[in-house]
């Protein structure tokens, strides 16, 4: 804009000096000066045409901690060449990238861009704009190339093959109760057939008991099989503190990734429960596919009121059948913690608590956690190495796997 109002006052001039001298001079040099804009107006139309691009990412699965590579790729398939072209890749959460590019007749120009994962959720990517202008910085015309693209960054994850969990024994409850459509061998009440119940839901006992048509309400079983391990995170956001990678918020998550990780890499049934801005339940279940279903909602997952420690373990106590083991993973202060402990611990379950400091991610001091509060617990606190703090051998007494379970575990 500053290019054009030196230029119309520059031309102006020329143009009263010409009338008041009556030089030639002046009138050739105005009409030169005309002609100059008209020239960098056709350049940078005919730069901003026909240009073809995009954005190729070129690694396929995105943790924190990885480098992102993508390839740029911009092609001229006009007789113009193009100069100077302002290329900007525009991602979410990385920023910005720029790169002056020009393109030769029919020619084309490819690079490669890294970018260090820092943080997990949605990476936005895909569109370019393009920016050409004329020689003289007159004029400038912009474009969009490429198509908008979505990817999940997944949290990072650390090795805990040194970590172990004791076995559950007995049953719980393992029932939710409520309506169903899916018939189970638990029915739990009958009520009036309706328009929209299947016949075969009729419960004929009742039916002749009161003479009206009456149906069978069943409650879900419980959706972990034997020895399955759960982990249970809050995110409760009344207790986090830190910022950024350097919060319980992050080291929990990292924390409940590496847990299910750690346990799906071993063969066994992993199962979740996670409160944050909403609380969500994943039954429990083996294999890479149920890794990916972990990972997703971890990648995502914020903090939020859905719930603190003591609603997400009555959660997951619905969950939970014979030799169930759980790993909750919490900020909360060790006082809040130790009910929830109890109560799951009542059901017959193996409870292992990782009770993150929050304190010291708060003004950089640890606390003494998890004393005279009835249970041991590991502690992780800002700064420490997850995989070393969970490692087996430094398990607290009440947490210690008997040799004979370490016997079947351990490689």
């Amino acid at each position: 804009m500053k290019t054009r109002v030196v230029w119309a006052s520059v031309g102006a001039l020329l143009l009263i000096l010409a009338f008041s001298t009556g030089g030639a001079l002046y009138y050739r040099l105005f009409l030169g000066l005309l002609v100059v804009p008209a020239l960098g107006f056709l350049s940078s139309v005919l730069a901003a045409r026909r240009i073809e691009g995009g954005v190729q990412r070129l690694t396929s699965y995105l943790q924190v901690g990885d480098t992102l590579e993508e390839r740029i790729v911009l092609r001229n398939t006009h007789w113009w060449p193009k100069l100077l072209l302002e290329v900007q890749h525009d991602t979410q959460p990385f920023g910005r990238a720029g790169r002056i590019a020009t393109l030769w007749p029919y020619g084309s120009a490819v690079w490669t861009s890294s970018s260090h994962c820092e943080r997990r959720g949605i990476y936005r990517f895909g569109e370019l704009e393009i920016t050409s202008r004329d020689p003289f910085g007159l004029f400038s015309r912009t474009m969009r190339l490429g198509n908008p693209q979505t990817a999940l960054i997944y949290p990072a994850t650390v090795d805990l093959s040194d970590f172990f969990v004791l076995s559950g024994r007995g049953w719980t409850e393992g029932i939710i109760h409520g309506r169903t459509f899916t018939p189970s061998p638990i029915a739990s009440t009958v009520r009036e057939y309706t328009s929209h119940d299947a016949v075969s839901r009729v419960h004929w006992p009742a039916t002749a008991h009161t003479g009206r048509l009456m149906v069978k309400e069943f409650d879900r079983e419980p959706s972990g099989p034997a020895d399955a391990i759960w982990v249970v995170l809050d995110l409760d956001e009344r207790v986090q503190e830190g910022e950024g990678t350097e919060s319980t918020v992050e080291y929990s998550v990292t924390t409940a990734a590496s847990v299910a990780k750690r346990f799906l890499d071993s063969g066994r049934s992993v199962g979740a429960v996670f409160s944050g801005q909403e609380q969500l339940i994943i039954p429990a279940a083996p294999g890479i596919a149920q890794m990916g279903r972990i990972f997703q909602a971890l990648a995502l997952i914020e903090p939020g009121t859905a719930g603190g420690v003591q609603e997400v373990s009555e959660a997951v106590k619905n969950e939970l059948s014979t030799g169930a083991s759980i790993v909750i993973i919490t900020a909360a202060p060790p006082t809040s913690v130790s009910s929830a402990v109890e109560m799951l611990r009542a059901t017959g379950a193996a409870v292992v608590p990782v009770l993150l400091d929050a304190p010291s991610f708060k003004a950089g001091r640890g606390t003494s956690m998890a004393r005279g509060t009835g249970f041991d617990a590991y502690v992780i606190r800002m700064g420490d190495e997850i995989g070393q703090r969970l490692d087996y051998h430094s398990a607290p007494p009440g947490l210690a796997v008997p040799a004979r379970e370490l016997q079947g575990a351990l490689p």
